[in-house]
């Protein structure tokens, strides 16, 4: 690579005070959150908003309403559909709008925004005896904009996908760390034009992950210049999949210098999080719980928020639900001999142990015949499948969630037996203990069921992500797709 030197005079000789490289390629088209992606986020928030204040005028204006509304009854559902649809990345480029999946969460968003923006319409804001508007036409607004919202962005998601496609996201690595993430690539989707660059054991020419994959096109010092001899194309990304060691040193303080001025270049490790929301387990650090900016605190204020929310939907749900509880259990009892309720022994936060409670499901010692369910488990019972579709099984764990061995949302309470083989398998497998336990959780609506240890590692990288970024909005968004999980019957 081209450097240029500053040479300073010093009686008779020449000292060099500075070399440094060519920093920037040039006539580079960059995609750094695409102007036209970002312009195109703004417009449907603007669109969402005109959306809901045009439907709710103008269904109170259409039947005479017109005088029994203020502002705050339409601002307040405006900004509280907005956040609950951001909650499922309804303003993300990235999300598939044209999904199923992304339909029923869209659709469960605009519900859970209704109900919460009824709550503070017709309760709190009406405290003192205000007149509010029609309950019909809040609803019939929200319906309309529930379809109309979701609409818009099927029609966006054709414009995002044909922009995405059209980019290209260059990879700097090895043999080992080159298949894997092109694996990942294509297990996630990615619709980006992926270009492989060789570095340590890699070698020009050859295939990234066997025939039929992307072909090392040059050595990885080579990266910048393949941006400067494509001006005409527009680029995502550049992805370090190997160790810095790898690199030389003008090409890392290049890289550093393209971040921060051009185009983003993310390590692996930050590639699998800000794309696909995990992180492996093997790309982490013994002292990972200890880096900067990490967000779980034992004693945050969200924490202590979080725990008083558990104890008070606990409560209330077990209330609720005695009737139906007492129902299960006597249907439980008819259908086969046992005991109603299940017990194991599980890990839970910092590792200690706790007895799970939930429904039994399976036949009495099923445990000690495999340690994973499968489809179509013979050992599930018939009222025991029902009840593992609908989730209604789990409701005995409010118990455990009450003691405090267990929260509604966190990584899954793994059995003794498993943990200790996990342990013995999967790097930093014990980092998940740093929370409680839950009920639902990141990896449980991200990932079906685990039925060996691949799936197991793919779920902790859900579990680590979660624990990453333990928060209120990641909370809240994995409420809106346990929703979602739970009208769909996934999982078992």
């Amino acid at each position: 690579m081209e450097t240029h030197s500053i040479q300073a005079s010093q009686g008779d000789e020449q000292l060099v005070v500075a070399r440094s490289p060519v920093l920037f390629p040039e006539g580079m088209r960059v995609a750094r959150g695409s102007a036209r992606e970002r312009w195109m986020m703004l417009l449907l928030v603007i669109l969402d908003c005109a959306v809901w204040a045009g439907s709710y005028i103008g269904f109170s204006e259409l039947l005479g309403d017109f005088n029994r509304y203020g502002w705050a009854e339409v601002m307040i559902p405006m900004v509280l559909s907005v956040f609950t649809l951001s909650l499922i990345g309804a303003y993300d480029p990235r999300s598939e709008m044209k999904s199923l999946a992304y339909s029923s969460e869209h659709l469960i968003a605009c519900l859970v925004g209704f109900l919460v923006s009824a709550f503070a319409v017709y309760v709190v804001a009406s405290f003192g005896g205000a007149v509010a508007s029609s309950r019909a036409i809040f609803s019939g607004s929200f319906l309309v904009f529930g379809l109309v919202t979701l609409f818009q962005r099927r029609l966006f998601f054709g414009t995002s996908s044909s922009l995405r496609e059209s980019r290209r996201i260059l990879v700097i690595s090895d043999c080992e760390r080159g298949e894997r993430f092109y694996k990942n690539c294509m297990a996630n989707g990615l619709k980006q034009q992926i270009c492989f660059f060789a570095t340590g054991d890699a070698v020009v020419g050859e295939n990234v992950a066997g025939p039929g994959s992307p072909l090392y096109l040059s050595d990885a010092a080579e990266v910048l210049k393949n941006l400067e001899e494509n001006p005409h194309l527009e680029h995502e990304a550049i992805i370090i999949a190997a160790p810095p060691e790898h690199l030389g040193n003008d090409l890392l303080t290049s890289l550093v210098a393209v971040h921060f001025e051009e185009l983003p270049v993310y390590t692996m490790h930050s590639f699998f999080e800000t794309y696909w929301q995990k992180m492996p387990p093997d790309l982490l650090s013994r002292t990972w719980p200890l880096d900067s900016g990490f967000q779980l605190v034992q004693h945050s204020a969200f924490a202590s928020l979080k725990r008083v929310f558990d104890v008070g939907f606990s409560i209330l749900t077990l209330l609720v639900m005695a009737p139906l509880m007492s129902v299960v259990a006597l249907l439980i009892k008819f259908e086969h001999r046992g005991p109603v309720i299940f017990k194991q022994t599980r890990v839970g936060q910092h590792g200690n142990l706790f007895t799970l409670y939930k429904f039994r499901t399976m036949e009495v010692g099923s445990e000690f015949k495999g340690l994973y369910t499968v489809e179509g488990d013979p050992r599930i019972t018939r009222l025991g499948n029902w009840l593992r579709v609908s989730r209604l099984d789990e409701l005995p764990q409010l118990w455990n969630v009450l003691r405090g061995e267990m929260s509604l949302i966190g990584p899954r309470a793994e059995w003794i037996k498993c943990v200790e083989n996990y342990e013995k398998v999967i790097p930093f497998y014990h980092f998940r203990h740093l929370v409680r336990p839950g009920i639902t959780g990141w990896a449980q609506v991200n990932y079906s069921y685990g039925a060996n240890v691949q799936d197991t590692i793919e779920k902790l990288m859900y579990d680590l992500y979660y624990i990453r970024h333990f928060s209120l909005v990641l909370d809240a968004t994995v409420i809106l797709k346990t929703l979602h999980v739970m009208i769909f019957g996934k999982g078992r």
